[in-house]
């Protein structure tokens, strides 16, 4: 038969001992990891030299003054009035079809590229020579989309 335990011999680790493993276990992890310490390393080495490490310690010892000066600037009107306009702008291009804002869009472009090039030329237009180019096709429809804009508009206007 087996004989009895009386006596249980314990291992009690010193705070010394504990202290060495978490050291050991820290230097392990350290070394697996090697190419991405050094490499953050020389990321914070550059943050250095071009002063945005200081930036962010000043940032960091004055974010109480900083949270305030925030708090104070954006309890203007003038932020109240732009987050309103910003919530406008974004309800109104979310009624807007793409493919027709893209439409005009480009429209809008070849004419500020066209009127520029005639800036260039500083060229007199006429009164006759106006209601010549109405006669143009592609000033026509440019007149033509104008108006009718203008008369979306005014009806869209009248609704409100």
């Amino acid at each position: 038969m087996a004989k009895a335990i009386k006596q249980i011999d314990r291992k009690i680790r010193t705070p010394e001992d504990r202290r060495t493993e978490e050291l050991n276990d820290i230097l392990s992890s350290l070394a697996e990891q090697k190419e991405s310490l050094l490499q953050l390393l020389e990321i914070i080495e550059e943050l250095r030299k071009s002063g945005v490490l200081d930036m962010i310690q000043g940032v960091l010892a004055t974010r109480h003054k900083l949270g305030l000066l925030a708090m104070e600037e954006l309890d203007k009107p003038t932020v109240h009035d732009l987050v309103k306009s910003g919530i406008g702008a974004f309800n109104f291009l979310t009624k807007i079809d793409p493919a027709q804002l893209d439409r005009i869009l480009n429209g809008m472009s070849e004419g500020l590229k066209h009127s520029s090039e005639q800036l260039d030329k500083d060229e007199k237009i006429g009164v006759w020579g106006m209601m010549k180019s109405v006669k143009d096709p592609a000033v026509n429809r440019s007149l033509s989309t104008f108006i009718h804009f203008l008369e979306g508009m005014g009806s869209g206007l009248k609704a409100k």
